[in-house]
């Protein structure tokens, strides 16, 4: 059994559903058998995305979006929109993205752009109480 540390952008458990991010540990084997898509991607310096939210997959629902950085990196904003915190993801880090209420959250790539490996899993995945 192999445990993958992943940082999970998640809504809060309050009405207003702000993003945070949380840590967690998941075996590999569970997450090889979640996947319903991989993607191989490559996104320029300074590409960002605005406050969105992690979107229902149109056949299966709530999924998870796991991303795993292989060289460069980029920002995750999270937080109250008026107050938006930075955590930098970088090559070797894993986060998920399973907030799919509440304002979202943002991105920007750095400065060195990214490429990273994209996997759509099934549901979302289960987080320390």
């Amino acid at each position: 059994m192999s445990m993958l540390k992943i940082s999970v952008v998640c809504c809060d458990n309050t009405s207003e559903n702000i993003s945070q991010i949380v840590e967690t540990e998941v075996d590999s084997t569970l997450l090889d058998e979640l996947v319903l898509e991989t993607t191989e991607q490559q996104l320029a310096a300074g590409e960002e995305k605005g406050l969105h939210n992690a979107a229902h997959h149109a056949d299966h629902g709530p999924v998870t979006y796991l991303q795993e950085v292989h060289e460069g990196g980029f920002t995750v904003l999270v937080g109250a929109p008026d107050s938006l915190q930075e955590t930098f993801i970088g090559v070797g880090c894993l986060v998920a993205f399973i907030d799919d209420e509440g304002p979202g959250h943002a991105s920007k790539v750095g400065t060195d752009g990214v490429r990273r490996t994209l996997r759509v899993l099934k549901g979302h995945l289960a987080l320390p109480s």
